[in-house]
């Protein structure tokens, strides 16, 4: 017959000597008989358990219930005995010693475990203990099995991962915790729940206790270093706990896989780490194999072993005590799953490249437009191999807590940073205080901005990402093929969205109220980007925003500007260009609104509504080609005379046309007020104005439309204008303020063609004498004539 042995013990976890023991047959009332003790001799039933509440006992094969009855309470447990030489089990046929190997002895906690002698659990026996520590509520049925082969009397008490032969990893290490007297015990499991290898998770600062509990930062990171691939849980934490973390910054290894019961439970990691610089972060992943394998510049061999691989972090809560600006950094890394992640004071996951952070890398060299930074340092000059890539990141949440870490510093938090990172994907993020942005090199000439170098922010998705009250909403430097869809900002100091240096990248469904800079921007380079389905709102509140974070920078649009193109410079190789299609921009603060382009790039502007927003697309020296194609503004206050509320024109031997779109004015304006002009100054060439079928219903604006060679300097042949099919209000004109004829040029090269006054009377195109209140001079254009006059 089989042997078993039980302990008695009371609720808490305490032995009871001596507790009566009652024997049933299952289901039964009469006690069993033909039992046995250990020794096989005849054991009485009822009897009585032993000075160390030791219950041992042999019976024939059947299910028992066994009753313990003391002076304090009375136990009833059920069990089942083996007398015969297999035994079937849901595992097939085992003999009955492999049997009794899986035999079971429960207890409270793992640390009355620990109190009780090695030799009272076999070797192999198997222990479930209810808890881990007696002082604690988490109930967790932790299954430890008994390791006589690990005994070590001098590691009484203590904890560790240990290795062990395991054909599924080379490294497998098993947790191991040895009793008072160094008897071990081993839990075999390949994953692992954090509770069941001794955390104490007793944060109670939410409580207002000031308690921080247990620092755990030294066994976390051993159990990181020791596991790799193998799943840690971190379990929904009971009465606002959490694990503490202490003052350490946690070191990441390739395959650290953290996973937590998701953003609405409490899998609550806390650190009081200070990680407010730039390239920094609670967590922290830079192998040494990286280091040196990047030491040089780029490595030879299969460039794929010079990253780190496979990072999970899911279902967790991070949160610093004060402020940081990550909760995650990672350098070199491939295959990477970030995702239903909650950040209290924190920002979320940062990526860097080695080449960054030792310093190969670096903008302070000369300025030269026939090299490359980052060839220089030693990315691949035209094949995208040495990146970060494969990031998926999903489902954030949380807040940094303020917009910097102290009143006027520039350490600022970002919900996800990209620096030269390909095959990415970002989704459902909604973090205060947190941006997105990322880097594939400077978008600046002569440091790698030029169009003929790779861009290595590359081929990303990112969409339904909200950002308020941060340092911008989503920017990047030299991306490429980038598409953001359905994405907001609100309140945000710098530019809401924002294009630098980048190709064929789309912004689709974005969504922006108040800006302390511009709602949307395009600067230096740009090459088949696309802005579409877009809204930008300007209110009173975006001018205050600086004042508001403390902050001094983004000065130059203080709230107003809409969209800005601008810090472009020529690429004798590309012909740049940008296409806004489909949107609306709405100012509501003092003043009017302002969209701007600057030079060096075709424009394509089409389906655009404005409201109080002015537009100036006349660039400082060098607008190239402009498409404006049925685009509305309507003004609801009045201007001053000489401002100009809608300005465009080539600066070159090309091509612009206004065609379709209207312009009002819901009250009326100043006669000096001019709603729209084309103007063209190339010094060499002929450029080539339409502006066809458009209407313009300002009332009190004497000129409707102006039209101007506006060179100085007598050149011939002038450029050229068509007019067409425009429609204008009764009393109103069409202007030609030719100032290249004045100065002893050519006389412009005009078409007029069908333009009317809302009467049907056919309006012709009229040139004003010197004594003209028509002042070009007097005229104000773009941010100056948003402001009114003083």
């Amino acid at each position: 017959m089989e042997v078993k042995t039980f302990f008695a013990q009371s609720a808490d976890g305490r032995i009871v000597p001596h507790a009566e023991v009652a024997v049933y047959r299952q289901g039964e009332e009469s006690l069993a008989s033909d039992l046995e003790d250990g020794h096989g001799q005849p054991l009485k039933n009822p009897f009585r358990a032993g000075m160390q509440g030791q219950i041992q006992f042999a019976a024939p094969n059947g299910h028992y219930t066994i009753e313990v009855v003391s002076q304090d309470a009375r136990q009833r447990l059920s069990t089942q005995f083996f007398d015969q030489a297999a035994v079937a089990s849901a595992s097939g046929t085992q003999s009955l010693t492999q049997a009794l190997d899986q035999r079971l002895i429960a207890l409270d906690s793992v640390d009355t475990l620990k109190t009780w002698p090695g030799n009272r659990v076999s070797d192999s026996y198997r222990v479930v203990c209810r808890r881990f520590y007696r002082d604690l509520p988490y109930e967790l049925n932790i299954e430890l099995q008994r390791c006589t082969a690990m005994d070590a009397p001098e590691r009484a008490g203590e904890m560790d991962w240990l290795p062990t032969d395991d054909p599924r990893h080379q490294s497998f290490h098993v947790f191991t915790l040895w009793g008072e007297d160094g008897a071990a015990y081993i839990q075999p499991s390949r994953d692992i729940n954090l509770l069941k290898v001794g955390f104490r998770a007793d944060y109670h600062m939410s409580r207002g206790t000031k308690d921080k509990g247990t620092d755990e930062s030294r066994w976390f990171q051993k159990t990181i270093d020791k596991t790799r691939f193998r799943t840690k849980y971190l379990p929904d934490l009971a009465d606002g706990a959490g694990l503490y973390l202490g003052s350490t910054r946690i070191e990441l290894c390739s395959g650290t896989r953290i996973v937590g019961d998701g953003p609405q439970a409490n899998s609550r990691l806390i650190s009081d780490y200070p990680a407010t610089s730039f390239r920094d972060g609670l967590l922290w992943l830079r192998e040494s194999h990286v280091v040196d394998a990047w030491a040089e510049g780029r490595p030879t061999g299969d460039i794929d072993d010079a990253f780190s691989h496979d990072i999970e972090l899911r279902g967790l809560t991070f949160e610093a005590t004060d402020f940081a600006s990550a909760a995650v950094t990672l350098v070199n890394v491939r295959n990477v799953l970030y995702s239903d992640n909650h950040h209290v004071r924190c920002g979320g996951i940062k990526f860097f490249h080695e080449l960054e952070l030792n310093r190969r890398y670096s903008l302070g060299h000369e300025d030269d437009p026939e090299t490359d930074n980052a060839v220089i340092a030693g990315f691949h000059p035209q094949t995208p191999d040495d990146l970060n890539q494969n990031v998926r990141i999903s489902h954030l949440s949380g807040s940094a807590g303020r917009y910097s870490s102290q009143p006027g510093d520039s350490k600022l938090a970002c919900a996800v940073r990209l620096n030269f990172v390909r095959d990415f994907s970002i989704s459902q993020v909604s973090m205060e205080y947190c941006n997105i942005s990322g880097w594939g090199g400077s978008a600046r000439p002569g440091k790698g901005g030029e169009l003929r170098w790779m861009r290595r922010l590359r081929d990303g998705y990112i969409s339904d990402v909200h950002c308020t009250r941060s340092n911008g909403a989503i920017y990047f430097n030299n991306a490429h093929n980038v598409k953001v869809f359905g994405c907001s900002a609100q309140a945000v100091s710098d530019t809401a969205f924002d294009f630098e240096g980048c190709t064929y990248c789309l912004f689709d469904g974005i969504h922006s109220v108040d800006a302390g800079n511009f709602g949307i921007s395009v600067f230096y380079a740009t090459l088949g980007n696309v802005i579409k389905n877009f809204h930008a709102r300007q209110t009173s509140q975006a001018a205050n925003l600086r004042a508001r974070y403390a902050t001094e920078r983004f000065r130059p649009g203080l709230g107003k500007t809409l969209f800005r193109r601008l810090a472009g410079f020529e690429d004798p190789d590309f012909e740049q260009d940008i296409t806004l299609d489909t949107g609306s921009f709405v100012y509501e603060g003092e003043g009017f609104g302002l969209v701007a382009v600057d030079s060096w790039t075709d424009v394509t502007y089409r389906n655009v509504s404005h409201q109080d927003v002015m537009m100036d697309l006349r660039a400082h020296s060098n607008a190239r080609e402009q498409t404006l194609v049925d685009n509305r503004f309507t003004f609801t206050k009045a201007a001053d005379p000489g401002d100009v509320l809608v300005a465009f024109g080539p600066n070159n031997a090309g091509y612009a046309c206004w065609k379709g779109g209207k312009i009002e004015s819901r009250v009326d304006q100043p006669a000096g007020v001019v709603p729209l002009l084309a103007q063209a100054r190339a010094y060499a060439g002929v450029s080539i104005v339409d502006i066809e079928g458009s209407r313009i219903e300002v009332p009190g604006a004497e000129s409707a439309i102006v039209i101007c060679d506006a060179r100085r300097s007598g050149r011939s042949p002038a450029h050229a204008f068509r007019l067409n099919r425009n429609l204008i209000m009764p009393g109103s004109r069409i202007v030609n303020l030719d100032l290249n004829e004045r100065s002893g040029g050519a006389a412009v090269q005009l078409e007029a063609l069908h333009n009317r006054n809302l009467d049907f009377a056919s309006v012709d195109i009229v040139t004003p004498n010197r004594n003209d209140t028509l002042n070009y001079a007097g005229l104000r254009f773009g941010l100056k004539a948003t402001r009114p006059q003083d």
